[in-house]
């Protein structure tokens, strides 16, 4: 874990409780009760780190086009996803939201803390878009967003 993953990490610790915060190979999970985003970096020469969270699974359905257009629009310049980047993990069958920033970007607690709400606030909005636009699932019931 990088020095900088490493700080957030002892703030995450301080946020919630010690059991919501786990080190990782490349950082570290913090497990809340509405998420779990995992923050890592890549390596190499790169200051900067990333969190990232699953929107949603979507099994063996197909994604409807309303939900590929939004996901696509909300990418454009960021303007959807308040800076981060929805992408699809193919392998999971699964959408992310991924958010990248520079080492140093927390300066105290409060901004760490302040960061955590706004993407957890974009990542409910687009839980809750994604909840509305899937069909039910084989089962009849709606195909679950977490």
């Amino acid at each position: 874990m990088t020095e900088h993953l490493q700080r957030l990490f002892e703030m995450a610790a301080r946020l919630a409780s010690s059991e919501a915060v786990a080190a990782t190979e490349t950082g570290f999970s913090l497990v809340l009760p509405v998420a779990k985003l995992d923050f890592f970096a890549t390596g190499g020469h790169s200051a900067a780190a990333y969190c990232r969270a699953k929107v949603a699974g979507f099994g063996a359905a197909e994604l409807p086009p309303s939900v590929t257009e939004a996901a696509l629009r909300g990418n454009f310049f960021w303007r959807g996803t308040d800076g981060g980047v929805l992408s699809l993990n193919a392998a999971e069958n699964a959408v992310y939201l991924t958010d990248r920033f520079d080492e140093g970007a927390f300066a105290e607690d409060g901004d760490f803390q302040d960061y955590l709400n706004g993407f957890l606030r974009t990542l409910h909005d687009w839980r809750a878009r994604w909840s509305d636009a899937m069909p039910p699932s084989e089962e009849g019931k709606e195909v679950q967003p977490w």
